[in-house]
């Protein structure tokens, strides 16, 4: 009996990295890739921008497609019904169930501390180098902004301060726990996302830098 093939992304991770914070977001053990898609019904039950674990299998109901963006490759595989294994080093599933796979964004992930007086946070890259944890992030002028965690579901709006801390973008919503930079902020500067939380009185602050070229943006603030 033949087996069908099964596909493997991977790609090797930089050699060297600058700083203790700045490691890559597939070298956190907990978390290997990001719902994208999905239609129709998985096991586990599954949401869009859920992070999900190694280790975790998913089976796709036939007619149900799912979109994974896998860490460490850059990369977005779609699948319509079969089994889905998800690792570190890629994602193996059926050829025939494989509908697409297509180069996606290198995701950025800032960890924020919600505990204690006031929310700390620390950056982690993506096959990059961020250069210091409390550097401002680079993303996107058009970058979406992905929040998870145990309280993500609580983020209603976000706002958008230069670097005086002048409002620039007032309340945008945030929709499926993610939200899209308008794509108008002058690049190389500075500004500050305010994350505004329901039930808390305080913004959760996130520096951020816009990036001077077209690349796609992808910004993942993780709450712990």
């Amino acid at each position: 009996m033949k087996k069908a093939a099964a596909l493997v992304v991977f790609m090797a991770l930089p050699a060297m990295l600058y700083t203790v914070l700045a490691r890559s977001a597939s070298n956190n053990s907990a978390v290997a890739a990001l719902v994208m898609e999905v239609n129709g019904v998985t096991k586990p039950p599954l949401v869009v921008h859920r992070e999900i674990a190694p280790g975790t299998r998913i089976a796709i109901a036939p007619g149900a497609r799912l979109a994974l963006l896998h860490y460490a490759s850059c990369s977005i595989v779609t699948f319509s019904g079969g089994t889905v294994k998800v690792s570190e080093q890629g994602l193996e599933g059926d050829e025939a169930n494989i509908e697409s796979r297509t180069p996606g964004p290198c995701p950025r992930v800032h960890k924020i501390a919600l505990g204690g007086p006031g929310p700390l946070g620390g950056g982690i890259v993506s096959r990059g180098i961020n250069r210091d944890p409390v550097d401002y992030t680079d993303i996107a002028a058009d970058g979406l902004v992905v929040i998870t965690g145990a309280r993500s579901a609580n983020a209603v709006t976000a706002d958008v301060l230069d670097s005086n801390r002048m409002l620039v973008e007032r309340d945008i919503p945030i929709r499926q726990e993610s939200f899209r930079l308008s794509g108008v902020l002058p690049p190389r500067r500075p500004y500050y996302i305010n994350i505004h939380f329901r039930g808390r009185s305080e913004p959760v602050e996130v520096p951020i830098s816009i990036l001077a070229s077209d690349a796609k943006g992808l910004l993942i603030l993780r709450l712990e």
